[in-house]
């Protein structure tokens, strides 16, 4: 028994027949292979399942088991008094389940499942582990604890969660352990060449035209210990806004320069909301220490902050001196 709440949470479960599982807000590629993932497991228990999330998902992962299960809701008005029990997960506070700051949980048994350093335990049960590289390495482990049957199409969700967060295993989260994982999920059947195909090469041309923007204004702090570029709403929203635009650009361009220690990209993605990603380069720097001092958190390696208050010039200003801090 890899953990001690596996159990209990168990329980929980099978004392519940209708069940939600959630998606955060922006959802990634680990929220959504998370949540889809624990979706195909709970099926299996025979319970009735809907997965939520206030963002729209994205559709590269249209091939996971699950996917039409996937709902877009606004938690001001949806009906939770139908369901039991609600499975979060991923989510490091309850303003990223809901979608904001001002918009509480439901009043359901809530389990909080997930991998980030600086989640906070609002869950009836939490099972947090840092260790992990993805929450799908995590459900991994769950999931032997419970006895589930890893079938092709699960391994599948689950591997495509770790490659997500690890950047197809490039980043510093990449443990011995999320490998023997992956090799274990690769022999139950998972295709990581596929997987690779859909989630890091099949992008629509309006997201490399906005890598380009973020490339020619990508510059060398004064410091010359990080990098940082900052794109204004109305080259956004000329693009299209394309899904993935920060975060990708910020774990292609964040960590190249020679002799940086991080990197930032930061995105007015509506008029007003700077969204800022931070990327070390190295493990010896770690940049969830800017994110949070600006509000925001996330893991050692990568970690994000949404700056609402003032305009584009003043928001960005105040990302950048307190990077500066730091360094």
């Amino acid at each position: 028994m890899t953990y001690k709440q596996s159990l209990e949470i168990l329980d929980k479960i099978k004392a519940a027949r209708r069940v939600l599982v959630n998606c955060h807000q922006r959802p990634d590629v680990d929220s959504i292979s998370s949540a889809l993932s624990m979706c195909v497991a709970l099926k299996q228990m025979g319970k009735e399942v809907k997965v939520i999330c206030p963002d729209d998902k994205l559709p590269e992962l249209s091939f996971l088991s699950c996917f039409n299960e996937f709902e877009k809701i606004d938690y001001n008005t949806f009906d939770f008094s139908k369901y039991d029990l609600f499975m979060v997960l991923d989510s490091a506070s309850p303003e990223v389940v809901t979608g904001s700051k001002t918009i509480p949980l439901p009043e359901i048994e809530t389990v909080v499942i997930d991998h980030h350093h600086t989640s906070i335990e609002f869950g009836k049960i939490n099972l947090i582990d840092a260790e992990r590289s993805a929450t799908t390495e995590l459900l991994y482990l769950l999931f032997e604890d419970w006895n589930i049957d890893i079938t092709k199409e699960l391994a599948t969700s689950l591997l495509t969660g770790i490659l997500g967060d690890t950047g197809a295993f490039e980043y510093h989260n990449t443990t011995p352990r999320t490998l023997q994982i992956a090799a274990d999920l690769m022999s139950l059947g998972a295709d990581k060449d596929g997987i690779l195909l859909k989630i890091f090469r099949s992008k629509q041309m309006n997201l490399l035209k906005f890598w380009g923007k973020v490339l020619d204004k990508l510059e060398v702090d004064a410091s010359g210990k990080f990098t940082w570029c900052a794109i204004p709403y109305s080259v956004y929203s000329a693009l299209g806004e394309p899904q993935t635009a920060r975060e990708s650009a910020s774990s292609l361009f964040s960590r190249m320069i020679e002799g940086t220690e991080f990197g930032i990209v930061m995105l007015e993605e509506s008029p007003g909301e700077l969204r800022a990603s931070f990327r070390a380069r190295s493990t010896g720097f770690d940049v969830s220490k800017i994110a949070t001092a600006l509000g925001g958190g996330g893991h050692a390696g990568a970690a994000g902050v949404t700056v609402i208050n003032g305009s584009f010039g003043d928001s960005v200003k105040k990302v950048v001196e307190t990077a500066r801090r730091f360094v």
